[in-house]
C-alpha cells in the first residue's frame, strides 16, 4: 500500500484559503477526530493562543479519500520567502494524452495568477 500524506499550508487568514481549496478541489471540511462531535470540542483539549479562535485553522478532506488531506492553519508571522512548494491541480476533463492542462495556484498573496489551459506554465 502505498504512504499516503497530509499538506500543511500555513497563512494569514485560514478560512478564505480554506474556501479557495474547496473550490478548487471539490473538498470538504473533514469531520473532527473521533471520539469528538465538533471541530470546537476537539480544539477544547489544545491551549490555544491567547486571542486564538477556531477560525484560524481549517481541516479539508476528499471526500472520496483520495486526495491528501489539508491542514489550513493562520500564522502571524508575515511570509518571508519564496514558496518551495507549487501545487499543481489537474482539472478533471481537460487535456489530451499528449499533455494535460493544470489550473496552477501558486499561494503568494493576493491576485495570485492561473495558468489553465497552459501546461502548467504561466503566460
Amino acid at each position: 500500500m502505498a504512504a499516503k500524506i497530509d499538506l500543511t499550508l500555513e497563512c494569514a487568514n485560514a478560512q478564505l484559503l480554506a474556501d479557495f481549496w474547496k473550490t478548487a478541489l471539490g473538498y470538504v471540511d473533514e469531520p473532527p477526530p473521533a471520539p469528538f462531535k465538533t471541530r470546537e470540542e476537539w480544539l477544547a483539549q489544545f491551549d490555544l493562543p491567547e486571542g486564538g479562535s477556531e477560525d484560524d485553522g481549517a481541516w479539508l478532506c476528499d471526500p472520496d479519500g483520495v486526495g491528501p488531506r489539508l491542514s489550513i492553519l493562520k500564522v502571524s508571522e508575515p511570509k518571508t520567502a519564496k514558496n518551495r512548494l507549487h501545487i499543481d491541480v489537474r482539472v478533471p476533463g481537460h487535456g489530451s494524452p499528449e499533455g494535460p492542462d493544470f489550473l496552477r495556484y501558486r499561494p503568494t498573496g493576493p491576485g495570485a495568477g492561473t495558468g489553465a489551459g497552459t501546461g502548467g506554465r504561466r503566460q
